[in-house]
């Protein structure tokens, strides 16, 4: 079966399908699915498209990175029943072809058994940055390697939670040791500052040329400290209110604000200079408080969003109808539904529901960006791949992914996808 360039596929000029309604809605989708089956059957007279694509070669089990230049997957050694793996560099296919390359290793390296990773992240001077995590003890590494040879750099406890062009900055994650927040020389790992961290969380805020302005951290016995991220000196401390001494506490960076949820009901918001409060409001079993455009969105442990005006802490709105916050524009929300995986546009000023894109599930992503990837099964082909932003318009259809199972990410202009048969599937997206 040769597949053809289908082009951009736009939505039905009716109107957007109505949550929880079948019918006309459902007898849409299967046009455009008849649609696409029909022309990828008839497909065969047209000369055979070329595209940038090809196959990563995987088990099931096995985890895929996309980083920069170069594809990396974590898959377990064949024939070994001791959990060993090994961590597989591949480049990034960069030429068109009828039929999907398959892609050749540059190296591979092995990773230690009970050992996850979580990122790989190409750094300045021609380094990567693996994080990983001991599934049986919890300790945390970073290892820098080469990225051409996959030779092993220098090693050192912890996370990275931000990369700066010279310096990143590591926390370890234990219940049995004592946790450590560091900032690190990129290049050789010297250690530049460190400080204990005992931590229920801790949140950054960056100035508009990426670089560092503040560390916040929210520490167990109820304290926020503001952190100068060049000496790990503390600028601001605020103590742990009389009332609130033993009690949980998380805070976040939201402009010029630092919002802390106090026993999952209290909300107050300071500011990150001085830690001045601004307001304090109560949001009943409130999980988290962040910046969502102009306003603040409460994140509910029972499960919805609460959103407050910045200024005072009034609330704006609440909704239980929203599972998650996808993406955030000036005046509207993406947001998913928890009823199979339904996207919705919502205005953020009143929560009025603008329109309803139907069900999608999201690629994954690996930093903000103006849009988002989402992918919807076409059975026995593959899966369209659309793209959504907050504006309100209907999700654009801009590729068709064939033999793709889902299971998919996005980063640097590439797609990838689990295929159904357990391989990776890249795609280089339409310009």
């Amino acid at each position: 079966m040769t597949l053809i360039d289908l082009g951009e596929l736009t939505e039905p000029t009716e109107s957007p399908v109505t949550r929880r309604r079948t019918g006309p809605g459902g007898r849409r989708w299967a046009v455009v699915v008849m649609a696409l089956v029909a022309l990828l059957t008839l497909a065969g007279a047209a000369p055979p498209a070329r595209r940038v694509h090809a196959i990563v070669p995987a088990f099931l089990g096995s985890d895929l990175f996309l980083a920069g230049d170069q594809i990396f997957t974590v898959v377990p050694l064949p024939g070994v029943t001791d959990g060993s793996q090994e961590l597989i560099a591949y480049p990034r296919p960069d030429r068109a072809t009828v039929t999907p390359q398959r892609l050749v290793p540059q190296w591979r390296t092995p990773v230690p058994p009970q050992t996850r990773v979580y990122r790989a992240q190409p750094v300045p001077g021609g380094g990567l940055l693996i994080a990983t995590a001991r599934r049986d003890t919890g300790a945390s590494e970073t290892v820098r390697l080469d990225a051409r040879t996959g030779e092993e750099r220098w090693r050192v406890p912890g996370i990275a939670i931000v990369e700066l062009p010279d310096r990143a900055l590591l926390r370890t994650y234990s219940d049995s040791t004592p946790n450590v927040l560091r900032m690190i020389d990129l290049a050789t790992a010297r250690e530049l500052w460190s400080m204990p961290l005992s931590a229920a969380n801790v949140d950054l805020r960056q100035r508009d040329d990426g670089g560092l302005d503040s560390i916040v951290v929210a520490t167990l016995d109820g304290e926020v400290q503001v952190i100068d991220p060049m000496s790990g000196t503390v600028r601001h401390r605020l103590p742990a209110p009389v009332d609130h001494q033993s009690g949980y506490q998380q805070a976040w960076v939201a402009g010029d604000l630092v919002t802390v949820v106090r026993n999952s009901n209290a909300v107050v918001a300071l500011t990150v200079d001085g830690l001045v409060q601004r307001w304090q409001t109560t949001v009943p079993t409130a999980t988290y408080v962040t910046g969502c455009g102009p306003l603040l969105c409460a994140g509910l442990a029972s499960g919805g969003v609460q959103v407050l005006d910045p200024a005072t802490g009034a609330q704006r709105w609440r909704s239980e109808e929203i599972l998650d916050i996808a993406l955030v524009g000036d005046r509207n929300v993406l947001a998913v539904a928890p009823n199979n995986n339904e996207i919705v546009t919502i205005v953020l000023d009143s929560g009025a529901v603008l329109t309803e894109h139907g069900s999608w599930n999201m690629v994954a992503r690996y930093e903000y960006t103006p849009q988002v990837f989402v992918v919807r099964a076409v059975p026995e082909v593959g899966v369209v791949l659309a793209r959504l932003d907050p504006t309100g318009a209907p999700a654009r259809r801009i590729d068709v992914l064939p033999d793709a199972g889902g299971d998919c990410q996005s980063r640097d202009d590439l797609v990838a996808c689990r295929l159904v048969d357990g391989d990776f599937g890249i795609w280089q997206l339409p310009s």
